[in-house]
């Protein structure tokens, strides 16, 4: 009797060694999140203010006029950024009801990387630290395993969108990952059409996890809208640029844009198995943050 209670003693010893491990892990990983974020924010204020703020100014004639023939290009790597750090910067509160606009920020970076390092493009040295950093917040990520998990719904109205879109936005990456490889055109050796392949590469990254149901797509569907409607508006705004894909085309994007947020909002609100349907799940444990699946 006496070794069952050392037994019992040792056996709850053991458990609370346990726990004080985990829970140390868990602080470490979250401390290296918020890092990386803190790192990503540092290195937007000292890398991007100037390009972010041409989101604005690039509309004004005398921003044009010194931008020239880079004009399109510069305000559309200046969209693909500013989509990137949305998704990033949005893990900075309550990360794990936002798990689908993480995906959508790691594919966009890493897409890009991975042009500039593979054509020998662009700056790495400014690329490739946001890679990195990225990198460290999706896998010490609070959803933990939770990030491999979709919510408890799906929308095929929404992934019909995202295929739809698909089909010319991916035509447009290749063609400008072709682009690339030219030794004498300007804009490939600034990095222009690799960043121009990103941009085609955002809205299907965070549609498609926002079509999938992961958690936070709501967000998601709007980060995917973003950058596809300000494209338009770019190629639409000067057809004559180079990166540009004409009047036609840049009101196509515009109204996928808004026919994106449309089907995504109205889904939320509207129990039609044509905009969202329930997942089956083989057990009845619910999903970390599955109170934001009509989020």
């Amino acid at each position: 009797m006496g070794t069952t209670v050392r037994d019992s003693e040792y056996t709850g010893t053991g458990l609370e060694r346990e726990r004080k491990r985990r829970s140390s892990i868990a602080t470490v990983r979250l401390g290296a999140f918020y890092l990386s974020l803190l790192l990503a924010a540092a290195m937007t204020v000292l890398f991007l203010p100037d390009l972010l703020a041409l989101l604005v100014t690039g509309w004004t004639a005398g921003v044009g006029a010194e931008l020239g023939i880079h004009r399109l290009h510069v305000m559309g790597i200046a969209t693909v950024v500013g989509a990137f750090l949305l998704g990033l910067f949005a893990q900075a509160y309550r990360p794990k009801t936002r798990v689908a606009s993480m995906w959508g920020a790691f594919l966009i970076i890493a897409v890009v990387s991975a042009g500039t390092v593979a054509f020998g493009v662009g700056r790495p040295e400014e690329v490739l630290p946001f890679l990195a950093v990225t990198s460290i917040a999706l896998v010490a990520h609070p959803a933990g395993r939770g990030l491999l998990r979709r919510g408890d719904s799906y929308s095929p109205a929404m992934l019909a969108l995202v295929a739809v879109a698909a089909v010319p936005l991916l035509a447009f990456a290749v063609g400008q990952w072709g682009l690339s490889s030219s030794a004498v055109d300007p804009h490939a050796l600034d990095g222009h059409y690799v960043m121009m392949a990103g941009l085609a590469i955002a809205p299907l990254a965070y549609g498609l996890f926002a079509a999938l149901g992961f958690v936070g797509w709501r967000l998601a569907a709007w980060f995917a809208a973003l950058p596809a409607a300000y494209y338009g508006l770019l190629s639409v705004g000067f057809p004559a640029q180079a990166g540009s894909t004409g009047e036609i085309w840049g009101i196509a994007a515009i109204l996928w844009a808004i026919a994106f947020v449309a089907v995504a909002e109205y889904s939320r609100r509207e129990p039609s198995t044509t905009f969202r349907r329930e997942i089956g799940r083989s057990s009845g444990a619910p999903v970390d943050g599955a109170v934001e699946d009509r989020r």
